[in-house]
């Protein structure tokens, strides 16, 4: 409950925000295009399959190409998340924590200057730190890894510029990405991505 209590409360702020450029005289009164730019990002993530999600962090950059297609790379940490297996009687936990590496293709719908909401979809390479917890390491004989996945993802978000050198975003994205993992018992880690960044732009 807490996190979407968090989340919640960062995607109002985000979706408040431009307004009140707006209203104050701000200079976004043309659309961001043909330009790129670089800054923060933000979110929750939640595997179906593991036991709660988690808050991360990551930088992204963003190309726009013209009023309508756009081009996005991001590089994230996601922090731990657990999941239980079955073997030999006894219930498991492990450790799973990422860096992805995403690259994703984007299609805007130019409503207004300050309200741009878009389509993107795209793929990633999910670099998997694997963490057995000691009982599962003595009794199955296995020990932490490493290993990189490959997934896709597709969603939709919303663009809110400040001006043309700065916006606000806020989106959602379906990641399906197999865990790819014997001793998981194949273990998904496909799952809801909930985001919000801040792009300034060149």
């Amino acid at each position: 409950m807490k996190y979407s209590t968090l989340l919640l409360s960062l995607l109002l702020f985000i979706l408040s925000t431009p307004s009140v450029h707006a209203q104050s005289g701000g200079s976004g009164d043309s659309y961001i295009r043909n330009t790129l730019g670089i800054g923060p990002r933000l979110g929750y993530y939640k595997s179906k399959d593991a036991d709660e999600g988690n808050f991360y962090g990551g930088l992204q950059m963003r190309m726009r190409l013209g009023r309508v297609i756009g081009l996005e790379g991001t590089v994230e940490y996601r922090s731990t998340q657990t999941f239980k297996s079955q073997a030999l009687g006894s219930t498991y936990e492990t450790d799973i924590r990422q860096v992805p590496v995403t690259a994703s293709f984007m299609t805007y719908l130019p409503v207004d200057p300050h309200f741009e909401p878009y389509l993107l979809g795209g793929i990633g390479a999910y670099y998997t730190i694997v963490d057995y917890s000691q009982a599962f390491e003595n009794n199955l004989n296995v020990s932490d890894e490493s290993k990189v996945n490959l997934g896709f993802h597709l969603g939709f978000g919303l663009d809110l510029p400040i001006n043309n050198k700065v916006a606000l975003n806020a989106d959602y994205r379906y990641l399906f990405l197999d865990g790819n993992n014997d001793n998981l018992q194949d273990k998904q880690y496909s799952g809801n991505v909930f985001t919000a960044g801040l792009t300034f732009y060149l």
